[in-house]
């Protein structure tokens, strides 16, 4: 299992563990069962604290639902064909761009202050590029890749 810290802000990792959960709450849902929160981190090898706050996250954009209690669990709150894979990037808020490490390489030294413009430049265009394929693709698309069927 990974050691992921479980720390308050959202980083790109927890994109592709929220996507992985999702993935693995559309393929649950064939059978309509709820799933708990350390069933999913253990599936995807993270942490079941990390898994929560991923989870609350998504739950308050409504792209999943958590109930409580002995029959609790997780579940998709809405059809893996409507949740576009941007709706969840935009769900968890990440403090950090996928493109953050380019920018964490300019230094203080002349060439590191010049080139922060143009390198501030390219983030900002890959992060536009990134959306708008996000935005054609679902939790649906994923689960048909992944699975080779329909969600």
């Amino acid at each position: 299992m990974k050691n992921e810290r479980c720390g308050g802000q959202a980083t790109p990792r927890w994109f592709g563990y929220a996507l992985q959960s999702l993935v693995y709450l559309a393929k649950r849902a064939e059978n309509e069962s709820r799933c708990p929160s350390g069933e999913i981190a253990l599936t995807i090898c993270t942490e079941a604290t990390l898994m929560r706050r991923i989870l609350s996250r998504l739950a308050r954009a409504n792209i999943v639902e958590a109930r409580e209690g002995r029959d609790g669990g997780y579940y998709l709150s809405k059809s893996p064909e409507t949740i576009t894979l941007a709706e969840v990037y935009r769900a968890l808020e990440l403090t950090e761009t996928f493109c953050t490490g380019l920018m964490d390489t300019t230094s203080d030294g002349w060439i590191g202050l010049e080139i922060k413009d143009a390198f501030a430049d390219i983030t900002k265009e890959t992060e536009q590029l990134v959306m708008t394929m996000l935005e054609k693709r679902t939790i649906a698309d994923l689960v048909r890749q992944v699975y080779g069927v329909k969600s």
